[in-house]
């Protein structure tokens, strides 16, 4: 078995726990899994058993479980993993349908776009 690899990343205000680690040859599998709040939300797994029987699979594996724990955390930061996340865990403002409006108003004027003519037909 071969030591794996443990990351926190934090991510829009949320912290992950990114945990990659070699199942051993009993069961060669390296396997990723990533935690929110104690909560696994995601789990990825790959066979090495071809790699057994290689001279340098110690090596290999070891690249293998570097490579997959990399790529989950680049594909978190990404934002693909958002989606696993429930709704009262994500940040979303509380404003009514009037304050959104009058925000998304304020924020033309300071952008000084040009508005629509409008013409009064008779």
């Amino acid at each position: 078995m071969i030591i794996g690899f443990n990351t926190d990343i934090k991510y829009r205000d949320e912290v992950f726990h990114i945990q990659t680690e070699d199942k051993g040859e009993s069961n060669p599998q390296v396997e990723t899994l990533v935690y929110h709040s104690g909560e696994i939300l995601l789990s990825r797994r790959i066979s090495y058993s071809h790699l057994l029987k290689k001279t340098d699979a110690r090596k290999r594996i070891k690249a293998m479980m570097k490579t997959q724990h990399d790529q989950v955390i680049s594909e978190l930061k990404g934002g693909k993993f958002l989606h696993l996340l429930s709704l009262d865990t994500q940040v979303m403002e509380d404003n009514s349908l009037d304050e959104m409006v009058l925000d998304f108003l304020s924020q033309q004027e300071e952008l000084d776009l040009p508005k629509e003519d409008t013409q009064e037909i008779e």
